[in-house]
């Protein structure tokens, strides 16, 4: 079950930032493009997997290196281009907020997986792990943001808080796999395999760009959104 929704969840996420995409005004080209780089994506983590080259946990990390790194710098640009600020600038801050909750489900797979020994305790909320409150907390600024109650200020303070505790779950991860013996005390690689490789290939990029595209609303909306 555990292992199923490592698959469905990135295809679930796939599909709600058309949420977001359909608000711009050339939403069908935006789409296009969307649908185009996701798979492509997709595709490149695909060889990278099937290559082996993921397997190899000696320095330098390769799934930082070939996976995080060109995710954020790919979010970065495409949140960048004016066709999708323009969607930005359509669509709630609330909504892009309320996104963020997938990461309750994110974690409870990661915990799931734990109890199936493919990932490290200290990778779970029951280790350093507390990337949960951001899901949980997203359910609550999202709504005090839909009623605005709160303002642009406690937005960008919970996305740099968020981004903090995001750091730290990678940091877990990282740490153990590449800077402790647990890689060569275990011997079950399944992490490095699918569909495990999605939550660094796939769900960590959707809760980057969900931050980053709010706090691009924050400045853009920074008039309408009172303090």
């Amino acid at each position: 079950m555990t292992e199923l929704g490592f698959y469905i969840l990135p295809f679930i996420m796939f599909l709600t930032t058309f949420l977001i995409l359909r608000n711009s005004p050339d939403a069908r080209n935006l789409s296009l493009s969307y649908i185009s780089i996701f798979f492509l994506w997709t595709a490149y983590i695909l060889v990278l997997v099937r290559s082996g080259i993921l397997s190899e946990l000696d320095l330098p990390p390769r799934i930082p290196l070939l996976v995080v790194i060109p995710a954020i710098l790919i979010i970065l640009f495409l949140t960048s281009r004016e066709i999708m600020k323009a969607a930005l600038k359509n669509t709630p801050p609330s909504t892009v907020i309320y996104m963020q909750s997938f990461r309750i489900v994110v974690e409870l797979l990661i915990y799931g997986a734990y109890l199936n020994n493919v990932f490290p305790k200290i990778a779970t909320f029951e280790g350093i792990n507390y990337d949960i409150v951001v899901g949980i907390t997203a359910l609550i600024v999202g709504f005090l943001t839909q009623k605005q109650i709160i303002g642009k200020k406690i937005i960008a303070l919970w996305n740099i808080a968020s981004l903090c505790i995001l750091t730290v779950t990678v940091y877990s991860f990282i740490s153990t796999y590449y800077f402790t013996d647990y890689a060569s005390t275990t011997e079950n690689f399944e992490f490095l395999q699918l569909p495990y490789v999605f939550l660094a290939s796939i769900l960590l990029p959707y809760a980057i760009f969900l931050h980053v595209a709010s706090i691009r609303q924050v400045v853009q909306l920074s008039e309408k959104v009172p303090s």
